[in-house]
């Protein structure tokens, strides 16, 4: 029998996480015996329905419930919004189990490693670091790697700083909320192009912006937060998939959540 503490120990093998993590079981029972598992980026209803629909019992996902990074009792409680969620996820008995920090902590980053594996650039890797890895492609013109990723992440639009025929070799990848100038702008110095999940707009693209009015050829691409992240669950569904052969996995991947007007 695979209980759903057997799973968690899985997720945890190898690595330490202390007081200050926000890795968890938030609903459930550590002893149950595990039926199915999903593991999706964002513990959305919708994601928490389809794993019902399939017939799983333990959702893994790498974001938060109740959309703070960590737990806010005060919103938490004064939120009709919230507890209606609460009482969606109560009348299910699904087990909910938060795996952010344990495998961001893989050697290398476990969402970093799914990402560049659905960009098909494993082969490429040239640098890892534990928040970023850099790449050394065949030369391809920003334009090109853009429709490469779009492809790739079934991502309809992009948003990029830098002249779109400039020709990049040394790419930097970063997902998530890295984007922000501490984690980026040291890398321009030795990369062409830096791509990212999400940072504050006032920060690297703005250095970027500046760097091409001094006529050099420096650029930027943004995925997007879930976008650059769900990869690297899909990655752990197959991980997790190749240790419970007896337990079906499933991924279920994260929509956008934002439209064009």
């Amino acid at each position: 029998m695979i209980t759903v503490q057997d799973v968690i120990d899985q997720i945890k093998e190898g690595v330490t996480l202390d007081s200050s993590t926000v890795d968890g079981l938030k609903y459930g029972n550590r002893e149950e015996e595990v039926k199915g598992i999903a593991v999706s980026f964002m513990p959305s209803i919708d994601v928490i329905q389809k794993a019902i629909d399939i017939k799983a019992n333990l959702l893994i996902t790498h974001e938060a419930l109740f959309y703070q990074h960590h737990s806010n009792e005060t919103l938490e409680k004064n939120n009709s919004f919230i507890e209606q969620k609460k009482s969606i996820i109560a009348q299910t008995n699904l087990a909910i189990y938060r795996n952010h920090d344990a495998v961001h902590r893989y050697q290398p980053d476990g969402i970093t490693e799914g990402l560049i594996e659905e960009l098909e650039w494993k082969q490429f890797v040239v640098e890892q670091q534990l928040a970023y890895s850099i790449v050394q492609i065949p030369k391809a013109t920003l334009v090109g790697i853009a429709a490469h990723l779009k492809e790739k992440l079934a991502i309809e639009n992009l948003r990029f700083v830098g002249n779109k025929h400039m020709n990049c070799e040394n790419i930097a990848v970063l997902v998530g909320y890295r984007g922000g100038g501490a984690s980026t702008i040291p890398l321009l110095d030795k990369v062409d192009l830096v791509i990212y999940g999400e940072g504050p707009e006032w920060e690297t693209p703005e250095l970027v912006w500046d760097i091409l009015q001094q006529g050099v050829s420096k650029g930027i691409i943004q995925l997007g937060h879930a976008e650059s992240e769900d990869p690297g669950m899909k990655w752990l569904a197959t991980r997790l998939q190749a240790k419970f052969q007896s337990v079906p996995v499933t991924f279920l991947p994260t929509t956008s959540r934002f439209q064009l007007l």
